[in-house]
């Protein structure tokens, strides 16, 4: 059969941001609301994690679905990204 792409829908927005949205138990514990002071850190385990961005500098990654600007770090022999926020709580842009 000949599959056109066009005709498969992915139901909006991909990457790590739109995971954490429909999956808010992994970055929040059930029953707690997220706070605007709630950092979203994650643990690099493989290059792949880190496909959904753009590097722009040595310490700064832009997510390329939501355009977030995304920090990443060493901390110990691991590797970490973390959400970077406004005072306010929304995230930075690129």
């Amino acid at each position: 059969m000949n599959y056109k792409l066009n005709d498969i829908e992915t139901g909006g927005a991909t990457g790590m941001d739109a995971f954490f949205e429909d999956n808010p138990q992994i970055v929040s514990p059930v029953g707690q609301a997220k706070t605007a002071s709630k950092k979203v850190r994650v643990k690099v385990g493989s290059l792949a994690v880190l496909s959904d961005f753009k590097r722009v500098n040595a310490e700064t990654l832009v997510n390329k679905a939501t355009n977030d600007l995304w920090a990443i770090q060493k901390d110990g022999e691991d590797f970490y990204i973390e959400r970077l926020f406004q005072d306010d709580g929304a995230p930075l842009k690129g």
